[in-house]
C-alpha cells in the first residue's frame, strides 16, 4: 500500500476532465489516490472511476448555510477517520475550508490546499472582501501548505496576512498540450464546423468558454458583441459552458442574448465535448472574467495557436502576453473588450503570428506535467517531514521519480 491521498473537490468536472490526468500521474508515481467530490451529472453517489479511483460523494452546499455545512463537515471527518489518509489535498473555497478543518480534527498528518484564485475581487463590497479574507486566514491555520496556481496570489496571501511566505508555494497549472494541438484538427473539420455554426464566407467567429456565472464577464462579452455588431463588423459569436443554477450569480445565456438584441449574431452551445475543434474553428477566444486562478481555457487556446483576448486580472496576466500572444484589456469595460477583439480580427497575419507565439508559450509553460511534477515534489518533502517513522516503515515503497526535466 502506497501513501494514501485524497483530493477534495466540489465539482465533478474536475474528476472527469480537469483532474483526470493529474490523478492518473499521481497513481503512476505510486500514490494511493482517492477523491471526495460533490454530487453532479457524473458523480451521483459513491463510485469507482474507470481509472480505478474510489470516489466518496459528499455534497458541498454552494452558499454558506451553517446547518448543511456542519453536516458536510461531520461527513468529511467521519470519512477521513475511517480511511486514515496520509494526505488530504483540498481545492476551491468550500471544500478547502471544510476539508481542512475536518482533516485537522481527525489528525491527518499532511494537509494541503490548492489556491484556484482567491475569492476576492474589486467589485465586492468592503465587507465581502473582509469576510472572504477572514475565511482564507482561518482556513490557512488548518493546513501545512498552500499551493498557488498563479504567482500574483502568493503576493496577495502575504500582503493580506493569509499565511507567511514559507507556507505558500507556486504550483501553476497546465493542460495536455499534445491533445490541444492545431495539427489534430483538419482544415476540412474546421470548414464543416464553421458551416454548421452558420458562419458565412468572410465572417469571423469569436467564442467565450466558461461557467455561466457573472464572474466570468458574460455581461461585458455581450455588450462588446453588440458594439461590434452595431459597428457592422462581420462577426458571429458563441458562448460555451455549463450552467450552475445554485450559484448566486448564475446566468441564463439565452435570456442575455435576447436582452442584448444578439439573436442571429450570438449562439449559446451549452457544454460541449468538442472544445478543441470549436477553438480550431474560432478566429479568437475571449475570456472577460473578473478573477482567475489560471484560466485553462486560455491555455488551451494558446496550445491551439489562437491569439486570445482576456481581461488583465490575476491569473490571466500570466497566460496572455499583451500584443505578443494575445490582447489584454481592462476588466468590466465592454468598449475596451470590443477593441481588443477587433485588434485580433483586423489583421489576419498579425493574429497568426501571435497564435504561433502562443503555441510556443504553451509548450514552454503550460505543459500539465510541470504542475504534476511540482505536486509530487511537495508531497515528497512533506512525507519526509510529517509522516511518523512507524508509518514510513509500513509503506512498501515511496513514490518513484518522474522522468522529465524540472520545469522552470
Amino acid at each position: 500500500m502506497g501513501v494514501k491521498v485524497v483530493h477534495v473537490i466540489n465539482n465533478d468536472i474536475g474528476l472527469r476532465i480537469h483532474g483526470r490526468h493529474y490523478f492518473q500521474y499521481l497513481q503512476q508515481q505510486g500514490y494511493d489516490i482517492n477523491v471526495v467530490c460533490g454530487l453532479g451529472s457524473y458523480v451521483k453517489g459513491d463510485m469507482v472511476t474507470p481509472d480505478s479511483i474510489p470516489v466518496k460523494a459528499i455534497p458541498f452546499p454552494p452558499r454558506y448555510t451553517p446547518v448543511a455545512d456542519l453536516k458536510t463537515l461531520q461527513q468529511l471527518a467521519r470519512h477521513f477517520r475511517q480511511q486514515r489518509y496520509d494526505i488530504v489535498h483540498t481545492h476551491t473555497v468550500k471544500p478547502g475550508l471544510l476539508g481542512r478543518i475536518a482533516a485537522r480534527m481527525v489528525g491527518v498528518p499532511i494537509i494541503i490546499h490548492t489556491v484556484h484564485g482567491f475569492h476576492n475581487w474589486d467589485d465586492m463590497t468592503r465587507f465581502e472582501q473582509w469576510f472572504f479574507r477572514q475565511i482564507e486566514r482561518f482556513a490557512a491555520h488548518f493546513c501545512d501548505l498552500l499551493l498557488s496556481q498563479n504567482r500574483e496570489d502568493i503576493g496577495v496571501a502575504i500582503r493580506d496576512r493569509i499565511c507567511p511566505s514559507s507556507k505558500i508555494h507556486y504550483l501553476g497549472n497546465g493542460i495536455d498540450i499534445e491533445f490541444f494541438h492545431p495539427d489534430n484538427v483538419s482544415d476540412d473539420q474546421v470548414t464543416q464546423l464553421r458551416q454548421a455554426l452558420g458562419v458565412l464566407p468572410g465572417e469571423c467567429l469569436v467564442g467565450m468558454i466558461g461557467r455561466l456565472v457573472r464572474l466570468k464577464g458574460y455581461y461585458d462579452y455581450m455588450a462588446a458583441a453588440r458594439l461590434l455588431h452595431e459597428a457592422g463588423a462581420p462577426v458571429k459569436f458563441l458562448t460555451i459552458g455549463f450552467a450552475v443554477p445554485d450559484k448566486r450569480d448564475a446566468l441564463l445565456p439565452e435570456a442575455l442574448i435576447n436582452q442584448y438584441n444578439l439573436s442571429g449574431v450570438m449562439t449559446h452551445l451549452g457544454p460541449r465535448q468538442d472544445v478543441r475543434e470549436l477553438m480550431a474553428a474560432m478566429d479568437t477566444v475571449v475570456l472577460a472574467s473578473y478573477a482567475e486562478g489560471i484560466p485553462r481555457v486560455l491555455m488551451e487556446a494558446a496550445a491551439m495557436g489562437k491569439a486570445a483576448v482576456g481581461t488583465a486580472v490575476r491569473g490571466t496576466k500570466e497566460v496572455i502576453v499583451d500584443k505578443q500572444t494575445g490582447v489584454l484589456v481592462p476588466p468590466r469595460q465592454p468598449g475596451a473588450l470590443a477593441d481588443g477583439i477587433q485588434y485580433v480580427l483586423a489583421d489576419k497575419e498579425r493574429a497568426q503570428a501571435m497564435g504561433r507565439a502562443a503555441r510556443q508559450q504553451a509548450e514552454t509553460c503550460f505543459d500539465e506535467r510541470f504542475f504534476f511534477w511540482r505536486t509530487d515534489q511537495e508531497y515528497r518533502q512533506l512525507i519526509r517531514q510529517k509522516l511518523s517513522p512507524n508509518r514510513l516503515r509500513t509503506l512498501q515503497e515511496l513514490p518513484v521519480e518522474m522522468s522529465i526535466l524540472e520545469p522552470v
